[in-house]
C-alpha cells in the first residue's frame, strides 16, 4: 500500500472551523502542485479527506486531475487519526490522505518510527508519499519524498 498524504490548502476564515473554505490563494496554489503530485503518484485509487469543508475542497480540486473517487472519512478529522491505520487497512493500492496538521505530522512520523511526536511539520498544500509493505502499522513505513508545496510549484514551472 502507498499513502500520498496531503495537508489541506490555505483556506479562509469562516462561520465555524468545519466550514472554512479554501482562499483563492489557495485554489491557485493547488492548481499549481497537483499536475506534479499526479507526476509523482500518477495511478491513485481512492482520494480521501476529512469532513472539514477545506479538506473537501481540497481533495475536489485533485480530482479534477487524477481518475480516482472521493471518499469522506471521520478518520481525518482532526483528533481521530487514531482509527486512520485500521481504516487504511479496509483498502488498497494508492491511497490520498488529505487532512489537517498537526494530526498528518504526528501520524506520518509514528508510521515512519513507531514513536510518538513529530520530526516535521506540513506546510499547507504540503505532501509526502509512504509506502508500506504491508498492512499500514506503527514504524513499518518508508517514505519516497516530502514536499512542500514551493518544491511542487517549481516542478510545475519546469
Amino acid at each position: 500500500m502507498r499513502c500520498l498524504v496531503i495537508r489541506h490548502a490555505p483556506a479562509e476564515s469562516g462561520p465555524s472551523d468545519a466550514e472554512r473554505p479554501l482562499s483563492a490563494a489557495g485554489v491557485s496554489l493547488l492548481r499549481q502542485v497537483r499536475g506534479p503530485l499526479q507526476a509523482l503518484v500518477p495511478d491513485l485509487d481512492l482520494i480521501a479527506h476529512s469532513p472539514l469543508r477545506r479538506a473537501r475542497e481540497t481533495a475536489t480540486v485533485l480530482a479534477e486531475v487524477f481518475a480516482a473517487p472521493l471518499c469522506e472519512t471521520d478518520t481525518l478529522a482532526p483528533g481521530e487519526l487514531d482509527r486512520l491505520s485500521a481504516w487504511l487497512a479496509t483498502q488498497s493500492g494508492t491511497v490520498a490522505l488529505v487532512g489537517h496538521e498537526d494530526d498528518l505530522s504526528y501520524w506520518v512520523c509514528h508510521m515512519l518510527t513507531g514513536l510518538g511526536g513529530r520530526f516535521f511539520h506540513f506546510e499547507r498544500a504540503g505532501a509526502c508519499l509512504l509506502e508500506f509493505p504491508g498492512l499500514p502499522r506503527a514504524g513499518g513505513g518508508r517514505l519516497h519524498w516530502l514536499m512542500s508545496p514551493e518544491q511542487l510549484a517549481r516542478m510545475a514551472r519546469r
